[in-house]
């Protein structure tokens, strides 16, 4: 799958490195300065690709695929295995965890940071920046399970 930042741009990113420090290092190769409009709005498309493809290779885009849900489940701490997507999805909807910080641990073998409710993560969402653009999620129906309402527009 061709990314935002690898096909558009000549970008490689460092599959070790949290996405921040790559959004950092790409920012500066390009000369925007960290307070510029650009490097804001280009910070969200960057996230949302970056999120997307590391999501995809993952766990994949398949909704209807049970060992994908399950996997998600393991890796968030849902320590009883769910047996179906139902279950899974009912075991992940009080699990809050941001999707930049989820496929950063992935990447990183690390635990995500989970939050205690969606008002903690929207806090933590805007506080940090790392925000995954909702019209993104519409090219994998497993990401929809982790949006929230962070700025009113859901």
């Amino acid at each position: 799958m061709p990314s935002y930042q690898t096909t558009t741009l000549g970008f490689q990113r460092d599959p070790t490195a949290p996405l921040a420090d790559e959004y950092r290092r790409f920012a500066l190769a390009r000369g925007w300065g960290k307070k510029s409009a650009r490097y804001k709005k280009e910070r969200v498309n960057f996230y949302g690709a970056a999120v997307l493809q590391d999501f995809t290779r993952f766990w994949g885009d398949n909704a209807s695929r049970l060992d994908a849900w399950q996997e998600l489940c393991h890796f968030l701490g849902v320590h009883e295995c769910p047996a179906s997507i139902t279950q899974c999805k009912k075991a992940l909807k009080h699990i809050h965890v941001n999707l930049v910080d989820l496929v950063d641990a992935r990447r990183r073998n690390i635990k995500p940071k989970i939050f205690t409710s969606r008002s903690e993560l929207a806090s933590y969402i805007v506080e940090t920046r790392k925000i995954f653009p909702k019209a993104k999620a519409k090219a994998n129906p497993l990401l929809k399970q982790f949006l929230i309402v962070v700025f009113g527009d859901y």
